[in-house]
């Protein structure tokens, strides 16, 4: 990990980035203290695999196109099964309340 100073940073930021970008990290000292850190960015695919691995995150079930295709006809106010069964025990619970 390089250690450089704000003055340096200031004066020389290109070439502490391409450190950066060479994938080490740097640290930023004011009079020899450490005040912050630039560090690399992790490809996406590999913030993706650790979430995944740690449970954060799902990996998708099914492809896009399905997901898009399901929400058209949700939009459009097409039903499942599901939700007509849902809808049929509600209208029998209230057309017992009104007699």
């Amino acid at each position: 990990m390089a250690t450089v100073p704000v003055r340096e940073l200031s004066h020389h930021t290109a070439r502490c980035l391409a450190l950066v970008k060479a994938g080490e990290a740097v640290d930023i000292t004011e009079r020899g203290r450490v005040i912050g850190r630039i560090v690399p960015v992790e490809p996406e695919d590999d913030a993706r695999a650790r979430l995944i691995a740690h449970g954060r995150v799902r990996p998708a079930t099914r492809g896009r196109a399905e997901l898009l295709a399901q929400l058209r006809r949700e939009a459009a106010g097409a039903t499942t099964d599901e939700d007509n069964a849902v809808s049929d025990a509600l209208q029998d619970l209230r057309d017992g309340e009104r007699y």
